[in-house]
């Protein structure tokens, strides 16, 4: 497991990434530190709060725009995905915990 996710008002688990899903991800990771200074790592723990994961979900918009997404269809699902699972917990106004190996 390279990260797991935890929705901060039940401390239950939500989603995990895997190493390669985590690679996937590398440069959306890149581009939110970038825009925040907060690093999201597989070996550390974290917190995103509802305005990161809004900026997230941005950063990942503004990719697919531009992105061929045929091009790595395994990285494309691996992203949408991603991208569900903030939606999800900014729409219901949750924290999230992350927890590195």
């Amino acid at each position: 497991m390279a990260l797991d996710f935890y929705q901060q008002n039940n401390k239950e688990p939500f989603f995990a990434l895997e190493d390669k899903q985590f690679q996937d991800l590398a440069g959306i990771f890149n581009e939110f530190q970038c825009r925040t200074g907060l690093v999201i790592d597989q070996f550390s723990d974290a917190k995103l709060t509802i305005e990161n994961q809004a900026t997230i979900i941005k950063i990942i918009d503004d990719y697919i725009k531009k992105a061929d997404l045929n091009k790595n269809k395994l990285k494309t699902v691996t992203i949408i995905e991603f991208r569900t699972h903030l939606k999800y917990s900014h729409k219901k106004k949750n924290d999230l915990l992350l927890k590195g190996d």
